[in-house]
């Protein structure tokens, strides 16, 4: 298809009004229950808009920010670390979210909405002059040093993330083929300006929504060197690092052979990386000082204090009003409602368990509004543990699994009645999401039904042992056998680990671990760990060449947001081989079914390749299905202006934030 109907036109799918250029899907990134806190100094006493003041905002229990080069690897590729620090400082190409909609923010992104030609195969992108903190302007060059460094920290032949030998920081939503390998070649056609060719012809929506969307300009004046104390130079572009790609210029990057040395766009994306595990010198590195975003850091401390301030230069709208952005760490959820009931936040949340206090906060001059994210909560398996993997690959156990589950439960005891049964990977809520396809629409696949989960397990070779632990009678591969790989005797035994903090969480897996016990004989030993540990863990590269031991089941980050792949086609999770398959999934029909959602070439048949795709995964069930519930029950002071609608992906955006009187 040509692009102008894609870019001129608008159209209309269920209640999202998309713009008529490029896509959405997911993003990866993924997150935890989220906050937002916030605390305010002297309050002006006329009527108008105040200023001067500080609006503190509070982090998620046990999950503070801990990275801040806004190209993080699946270990940091949090909403936390990417959408509510990083990006306060450092901003997209393309922004989402907009009046609480899952869509294109075009007038809070950097660049014009992109133009497709040659049957889609080409990109053309426009900057808007827009410039960074020093002063320096926001050039196609510094778009070209963000694909370079994408093109190093991606590459399949790199030293792998913790490497002794050359650590580099990877992406999380990384996807096998996916950008930037798509691109044939990438070059800056002037100071504002850059075209794209692609490899293929792509869906125009799906490629602005989930590979353009993945582009943060760089500051490559200030931050193309290979060391601390190193002179700025062209590394990214340099010798090692030309393609041999037809058409290409020397500002790209070609992969460099196993063993070689770190230079060129590798070596500077690895300086940034080790930079940016050194938290306690955020606030003083002068890398950090050069940004483009709304605000700039003035303190940082490794326990997840920040306190950012307004960025004059910044050169989008609105700009900040409040003299300070403060994001306050804790523990427990209990530690940051106590904060909260004190009033040192102005913007908070209140934990399920004190949900009756929400009329006594809201008496003393507090609103509430609760916050749904676009994504989905989940479980995921470790299909690389050699130990557990052959029971997880039998489709009869994660069914019987997922019937464990019993979502109306956890909803009406866990989350006060906040939220709805999620029936796949494609979020049910928002109600009018047309992207849900007419299977999902129905319901979980398979509802919480424990004698089902009896019936599957016994009828494959299972001595179901409830209250116990049910161990494999019958052996082998075929009917009525436990499955390839599962030998005489093996237990359903396995470990649960999740972060700690928030007593939900808690909640929902105390009660799966006493029914999966009770009624099926699956022994679940829960483990607690800070969110960090959690993530260092279960999203830590596994693959069956280099499995991972030391997890079994895990809640790695309780929800998943779409973003910075915002249509919900899953490739970061699902796909084999993707940044975010913590548990290493891989199906060939799946990979297939995502494929296909990437080059659809009409709107009807992206739509029916997103139906088929989900409709796929719900019936494999390759993670466990969670309620869909809020991401938090945010509390915030009334008089704070410009913090509802909250943003679907996870976002918070303080430069709409407002404080006034009356």
């Amino acid at each position: 298809m040509g692009p102008e109907p894609w870019i001129t036109d608008s159209f209309s799918l269920g209640g999202f009004h998309l713009p008529r250029s490029p896509a959405w899907i997911l993003v990866g990134l993924a997150l935890t229950s989220t906050l937002l806190l916030a605390a305010c100094s002297s309050a002006a006493t006329s009527g108008h808009q105040s200023r001067g003041q500080v609006v503190t905002f509070g982090e998620a229990a046990a999950s503070p920010p801990s990275y801040i080069f806004p190209m993080e690897s699946g270990t940091y590729f949090t909403n936390q670390n990417l959408y509510q620090f990083s990006n306060q400082m450092y901003l997209p190409l393309y922004a989402f979210g907009e009046n609480g909609r899952p869509v294109l923010n075009s007038s809070l992104s950097i660049a014009l909405p992109p133009r497709f030609s040659a049957g889609d195969t080409t990109v053309n992108i426009t900057l808007k002059h827009w410039q960074w903190s020093n002063g320096d302007p926001i050039t196609a060059r510094d778009v070209v040093f963000w694909i370079n460094l994408l093109a190093a920290a991606t590459d399949p032949n790199a030293p792998p993330v913790g490497s002794s030998s050359a650590p580099g920081p990877g992406w999380g939503a990384s996807v096998p083929g996916g950008f930037p390998a798509n691109l044939v070649s990438y070059s800056a056609t002037g100071e504002y300006s850059l075209t794209l060719r692609l490899n293929a012809a792509y869906n125009p929506t799906w490629f602005l929504y989930n590979e353009l969307s993945q582009i943060y300009p760089l500051p490559q004046p200030s931050w193309d060197r290979l060391g601390p104390r190193g002179r700025v130079g062209n590394y990214d572009q340099s010798a090692e690092a030309r393609t041999a790609l037809p058409g290409t210029t020397p500002a790209q990057y070609v992969p460099q052979s196993p063993g070689t040395a770190s230079s060129g766009a590798l070596g500077v994306a690895q300086f940034l990386n080790t930079q940016s595990q050194t938290l306690s010198t955020y606030a003083t590195n002068p890398l950090w000082k050069v940004v483009d975003g709304p605000f700039k850091l003035q303190t940082f401390t490794p326990s997840g204090y920040v306190r950012l301030v307004p960025n004059s230069s910044y050169s989008g709208n609105p700009k900040p009003t409040v003299s300070a952005f403060v994001e306050e760490p804790f523990t427990t959820d209990s530690a940051e409602f106590d904060a909260l009931r004190s009033g040192q936040l102005t913007i908070g949340y209140v934990p399920i368990q004190d949900l009756a206090q929400k009329g006594a906060l809201e008496h003393r001059g507090y609103s509430f509004a609760p916050w749904y994210g676009y994504g989905f909560g989940y479980l995921s398996y470790n299909y690389t543990n050699p130990q557990v993997a052959p029971i997880f690959d039998q489709l009869y156990f994660r069914q019987a699994m997922q019937s464990l589950v019993d979502q109306p439960q956890y909803i009406h005891d866990f989350a006060a009645g906040y939220g709805a049964p999620e029936s796949g990977q494609v979020p049910v809520l928002p109600s009018n999401n047309s992207f849900e396809s007419p299977l999902e629409k129905r319901g979980p696949v398979y509802p919480f039904n424990s004698s089902a989960a009896v019936g599957l397990l016994s009828g494959q070779g299972w001595k179901v042992v409830p209250g116990g632990t049910s161990y494999c009678q019958r052996p082998g591969s075929g009917s009525g056998r436990c499955g390839a790989g599962i030998p005489r005797g093996a237990e359903l035994g396995f470990t649960l680990l999740y972060p700690s903090g928030t007593v939900e969480a808690n909640n929902e897996m105390e009660a799966l671990q006493s029914v999966a016990r009770a009624k099926a004989g699956v022994a679940l030993q829960l483990r607690t760990a800070p969110y960090q540990q959690v993530t260092s863990v279960a999203l830590n590269g596994c693959t069956p060449s280099s499995p991972c031991t030391n997890w079994e089941i895990a809640n790695w980050v309780n929800y998943w947001t779409y973003a910075p792949d915002y249509l919900p086609t899953g490739g970061e999770l699902f796909a084999s081989g993707a940044g975010s398959n913590g548990g290493d999934y891989s199906s060939p029909v799946a990979n297939a079914d995502i494929r296909a959602t990437h080059t659809a070439p009409t709107q009807a048949a992206e739509l029916a390749a997103l139906f088929r795709y989900q409709d796929y995964l719900a019936q494999q069930a390759p993670v466990i299905f969670l309620p869909d519930t809020p991401l938090q029950l945010t509390m915030y002071r009334s008089d704070l202006k410009g913090l509802v609608p909250q943003n679907v992906f996870g976002a918070i955006q303080p430069q709409f934030y407002r404080l006034s009187t009356g």
